[in-house]
């Protein structure tokens, strides 16, 4: 460590080198990829917190609510699936019900996840986040066939409304998190300036 990496002027000072921090006795070293946060920073990892337990726990109860042995069987038949010979329909509800809880429950947990790693402010998270709310965007564009089309789907209208409403949120989100990592880095926190 340099005794003197440059005169320091303050406390908090950075370094000219940018791998010291001015403590008021003495020069400490910063820590392998250190970045300061911004303004940016709290509320984004608050909000993607708060958007991952809100989408988990939604997701769960519409899921629990909604999709049932008649609303599947009636959204089958509102498709015009056709049924492979030799297969009974209720086979096919049933196969039908544990895929969907199947892909609900891995998403609950990866959002819960996320939701955890977001307010504690892992970095690493930030990049899970990113990818979870960039196919969250992708859903906004796929719903509108729901929304077009209410009696193809499980999930009555408000669900599925619901569910768009949190999908457009999430493309809101994905698109703020590019543009933060972009101009500052990861969870918008920038690299300290000397």
């Amino acid at each position: 460590m340099s005794q003197d990496p440059g005169a320091p002027t303050g406390v908090g000072q950075i370094s000219a080198d940018g791998q010291f921090r001015w403590d008021g006795r003495e020069w400490v070293p910063l820590a392998a990829g250190y970045r300061e946060p911004t303004p940016w920073t709290r509320p984004m990892q608050m909000i993607t917190a708060v958007l991952f337990v809100l989408s988990a726990v939604s997701s769960i109860i519409s899921t629990a609510i909604f999709v049932n042995h008649d609303s599947v069987l009636r959204a089958i038949k509102a498709q015009g699936t056709q049924i492979p010979s030799g297969t009974d329909i209720d086979t096919v509800v049933g196969f039908s019900i544990g895929v969907t809880w199947a892909i609900v429950i891995f998403f609950a947990i990866l959002e819960i996840g996320a939701a955890i790693g977001s307010y504690l402010g892992w970095r690493w998270i930030f990049w899970v986040a990113l990818v979870l709310f960039g196919l969250s965007g992708i859903s906004a564009l796929t719903n509108i066939s729901s929304l077009t089309h209410p009696d193809r789907s499980p999930v009555p209208i408000s669900g599925v409304v619901a569910s768009e409403v949190f999908a457009i949120c999430g493309l809101a989100m994905f698109i703020w998190m590019l543009v933060g990592v972009i101009k500052y880095g990861p969870w918008a926190m920038k690299k300290p300036a000397p």
